[in-house]
């Protein structure tokens, strides 16, 4: 049987009055299982009531069921009895999705209803309901006066993901945050409250953007939210990175966004991801500082004497030489950039120079790391020496584009407020 044609019901089943069981308890029962055609029947009786369960499960013909008891004693502890519902619940879940299980805490002790909602609550499950009727002066609801009541937990769910989402928007986990959102494309859907999806909506809008910083267009934020969504500051951020033309104004927000890329991924302990842009970010000052020049280090015109002089040491030391693309252009890494650099009289040529003497950052390191060509990690364990790598990297950034400029763009670019945790 399809996952989409079955149809489970989960229930409780107590004691009644034992004077009186046929009216009290099973015809009770039978009402509540008679509400659908239930393609099957778990019950979930305590060790006392496993008779009661077993007899009714042989009066339910046409219906696969199963009796479930609960420990011996666990019907008064609310843990033992969460413990047990919860593991019941995710054995009808692997063949049912959510939607389609019911789940009737009528029955049992207060501890076991409150374990069963629980339970549910935490498996997703959207239909809960209970019995109710008109009482009698014991308490006990009259028999043939029994009401079934629904209870929707989707709101519930739905407000839980919300604060998920929320709790990984401000560690800087975006995909994660918007991963974790409902949708209104899944079959679930129809089963939140309207005001609900439409704050997924717009809180999946500022997830995409931060995470994949495309410029995409950003709604107003709901209630709540303000405080992590994106600043007009930071839409102008992204939207200028989002340029295509390859020149060292763009190169610049380029390596600060970096850094602060970079920094977030010390703070979230990927100390690989941050090694690989902390490499990038040394290539690119490079890069926009030879474009300063006229040149482009993916493009260089051979006949260019501070090329050519580049070329003859590195024959004359008998290095690879740089390589040539199919436009007959020369292409160079970032030490011979610097070297064209200082050919070219730049002030700041020694400084990226200097970085060879940076261990995390010397080429045979970066390029065996796992995420480049290796096969075993590069960076350290301990976060300290690749704090202290960012820091020289900020102050070559600033020595570059001014102190001023590169701390305007990392006071947009580090979004403060995220990753903290």
């Amino acid at each position: 049987m399809s996952e989409n044609s079955s149809r489970v019901l989960v229930m409780t089943v107590g004691t009644g009055d034992r004077t009186r069981l046929e009216e009290s308890l099973f015809a009770p029962l039978r009402k509540s299982i008679a509400t659908d055609a239930w393609t099957r029947l778990v019950l979930l009786p305590s060790t006392a009531t496993g008779r009661f369960a077993e007899t009714l499960r042989r009066e339910i013909p046409g219906v696969e069921s199963a009796v479930r008891p609960l420990p011996e004693g666990a019907e008064n502890d609310a843990d033992a009895a969460y413990a047990h519902f919860d593991a019941v619940l995710a054995e009808a879940l692997r063949e049912t999705p959510p939607e389609r299980v019911t789940v009737d805490f009528t029955r049992g002790t207060k501890a076991m209803s409150a374990a069963l909602v629980l339970a549910a609550a935490r498996r997703e499950i959207p239909h809960l309901r209970y019995i109710t009727g008109r009482r009698d002066e014991r308490g006990t609801v009259v028999a043939g006066s029994e009401e079934v009541r629904g209870i929707r937990t989707a709101a519930v769910a739905g407000h839980r993901r919300l604060d998920l989402a929320r709790d990984l928007m401000r560690r800087g986990n975006f995909p994660a945050a918007e991963a974790v959102l409902p949708e209104t494309a899944r079959p679930s859907a129809g089963l939140y409250p309207d005001d609900l999806l439409e704050t997924a909506a717009a809180v999946r809008t500022a997830a995409r953007f931060y995470a994949a910083a495309s410029g995409a267009e950003v709604g107003e934020p709901p209630d709540g939210w303000k405080e992590l969504w994106p600043t007009p500051a930071a839409r102008e951020w992204v939207a200028a990175l989002a340029e295509e033309r390859k020149n060292p104004r763009r190169l610049r927000r380029l390596i600060v966004d970096l850094l602060a890329n970079g920094e977030r991924r010390l703070r979230q302990g990927q100390h690989e991801d941050a090694l690989v842009r902390a490499y990038r970010v040394l290539e690119l000052v490079g890069q926009a500082r030879l474009f300063d020049h006229g040149f482009d280090s993916g493009a260089l015109d051979p006949a260019c004497p501070a090329v050519q002089a580049v070329q003859a040491r590195i024959e004359k030391n008998k290095q690879a030489p740089l390589d040539t693309g199919r436009d007959g252009k020369l292409r160079t890494g970032r030490f011979q950039v610097a070297r064209i650099l200082k050919e070219c009289g730049d002030p700041l040529a020694k400084r990226p120079l200097g970085f060879e003497d940076e261990a995390l950052l010397k080429p045979t390191l970066r390029n065996n790391s796992l995420s480049i060509h290796g096969f075993a990690v590069a960076a350290p364990e301990e976060p300290e020496a690749l704090r202290g790598l960012f820091d020289k990297l900020a102050q070559l950034a600033k020595a570059d584009a001014g102190a001023d400029a590169v701390d305007g763009r990392l006071a947009v670019a580090r979004i403060p407020s995220f990753a903290a945790g």
